[in-house]
């Protein structure tokens, strides 16, 4: 037939009729993507969000006796009081340092305390650090007028950095709305998914959504949660042992939680200020609630983590870790997917290929 003019004819149309459908399949895909390409990082949150919430959604409703779409209303008010609370006082704490410091530096006053002596016994940079701290104790403006430029370069860069938190946490608010309309969908929604996934991988694909959903869960009590119990708990510390911007460290003690580096680079200068600065009594008292702290996550996150999962700590963590490093924030949740879902894969693989003791 194909060697004839007419079943050549007919592949040849055949041909045509798949590349137009395939170029008009293609391009309909690229639209949506360039359309969904503003909002994709929201959507991807709001996803996150409301499985890593599902748990709570579920219990909640159950509980109360509530409908789909209250339930997921009251969930989405609460979650953004938790958001928003943090940055309020935050913000309002920075701002009431920086207001004070301000204050001292136009009124003429002290606004850096001189150096203790111990400083200048510093190996290396002791004494060239004991003297510019000197100076800069005695007449922080003409300090800060020599330099300037440096002082205007790190005032951008502090400004560009607060902007983009700012928005983030817009973005933030954003996803918590949209993942309480999803929760209120959450049945059907789960169906569809599950109906998709068992289209593109038969019955195995059912079980790749919910190796998904486990382990979104898991990383967001294991890092996320652990992350925000830590720094929250050493910020009120903070705040009680009267350390300046404890707002703004308190910030960066959860950065450096969550993306796996630990509020030690942090906290351990801090200390050693209070030592310094604080009479010994509130020091101790500080250090003491502070050390444990510091080692909360270490005791926690493998707890967390090892309940209910499937998959490996170990390459949960790999996950976590190169996701971060990879994708950011968002990184930190779709790397563990990825690798949960390659080495179920790896696993099926392997199995497959073993010959089974009947055969044996």
């Amino acid at each position: 037939m194909i060697e004839t003019e007419k079943g050549r004819a007919e592949i040849t149309r055949f041909t045509i009729d798949v590349a137009i459908r395939l170029a008009l399949i293609a391009g309909v895909v690229y639209m949506s993507i360039a359309l969904m390409r503003p909002v994709a990082p929201l959507i991807i949150w709001a996803i996150i969000l409301a499985v890593a919430v599902y748990p709570v959604f579920a219990a909640l409703r159950r509980r109360l006796r509530l409908h789909h779409g209250l339930a997921a209303a009251l969930l989405s008010v609460l979650l953004l009081v938790l958001l928003l609370a943090p940055v309020v006082i935050l913000s309002a704490s920075a701002i009431e340092t920086l207001d004070a410091y301000a204050r001292l530096l136009v009124g003429g006053k002290q606004v850096m305390p001189p150096p203790p002596e111990s400083v200048r016994d510093w190996p290396l940079v002791g004494a060239r650090l004991y003297d510019f701290w000197l100076n800069a104790s005695h007449d922080i403006r003409t300090l800060l007028s020599a330099h300037v430029g440096q002082i205007a370069s790190v005032g951008r860069w502090v400004g560009a950095l607060a902007a983009g938190v700012f928005f983030e946490v817009l973005q933030f608010a954003g996803a918590i709305i949209v993942s309480g309309v999803l929760l209120a969908y959450s049945d059907r929604l789960t169906t569809t998914v599950g109906d998709l996934a068992g289209r593109v991988a038969d019955a195995r694909g059912r079980h790749f959504v919910e190796i998904a959903g486990s382990t979104i869960r898991t990383v967001s009590q294991g890092v996320i949660g652990v992350a925000l119990l830590q720094s929250a708990l050493i910020g009120i510390g903070m705040l009680v042992a009267g350390v300046p911007f404890a707002g703004a460290i308190t910030f960066a003690c959860l950065v450096l939680a969550i993306v796996q580096v630990g509020p030690n680079l942090v906290m351990i200068p801090v200390i050693i200020w209070a030592w310094i600065y604080l009479p010994a009594l509130s020091a101790a008292l500080f250090t003491v609630y502070t050390v444990p702290l510091l080692l909360l996550d270490n005791v926690l996150r493998p707890i967390l983590m090892a309940r209910g999962l499937q998959t490996p700590m170990a390459v949960i963590v790999a996950g976590v870790i190169c996701g971060t490093l990879a994708g950011g924030l968002i990184g930190l949740f779709i790397g563990p997917v990825v690798l949960a879902v390659f080495y179920d894969l790896l696993t099926a693989w392997i199995n497959t290929g073993r010959p089974s003791t009947d055969e044996a």
